[in-house]
């Protein structure tokens, strides 16, 4: 934490800066920006990364169908719908672990039977913060957005993220 007095960079939490031995209680905890990229992680919603139409599926689909759809739209995950509602997700991850290899057949194995379930999802209104949080914590490298109903809108993937990102120093 930094001092507001004198500017000496403390221990996050202490109470009283090492240096000048202001109380540090009360001040702001707020993160202060420290470039633009570090701003744009902080502040900038869902909404302001740019998406690409997503693929969809349903759960009882065929997993080549939802590899078809991923394929065709040219992403590495499929939002697995039923009713205009998201159920799960399958990915490029999942066609490598969970099909590869095993004794699948994927013009015959149902998308429910190797899906992440249920799907974890962002507001158009959440920073990319908590984005890159639960792609973290959850080792996920593409997350729903959601709308206000709580349809999915668009997805993000790290990549989108990192573009985003890369964008903000040019």
């Amino acid at each position: 934490m930094i001092c507001p007095d004198c500017g000496y960079d403390n221990y996050a939490g202490e109470e009283v800066c090492e240096r000048c031995l202001h109380d540090l209680t009360q001040a702001d905890t707020t993160p202060v920006p420290k470039n633009e990229i570090h701003r744009s992680i902080i502040e900038d919603p869902m909404s302001s990364l740019k998406t690409v139409p997503h693929a969809t599926c349903g759960p009882r689909d065929p997993i080549a169908k939802a590899i078809e759809s991923m394929k065709s739209h040219r992403v590495g995950c499929c939002i697995v719908e039923e009713k205009g509602e998201a159920v799960g997700i399958f990915t490029e991850r999942d066609v490598l672990m969970k099909v590869i290899g095993r004794n699948i057949d994927p013009a015959r194995t149902q998308v429910q039977t190797l899906m992440t379930a249920p799907v974890e999802g962002v507001k158009q209104t959440d920073n990319l913060a908590l984005a890159l949080n639960k792609m973290s914590i959850g080792g996920y490298r593409h997350v729903p957005i959601l709308d206000a109903g709580g349809r999915v809108s668009g997805v993000v993937s790290v990549r989108t993220i990192l573009r985003h990102l890369v964008n903000q120093l040019s």
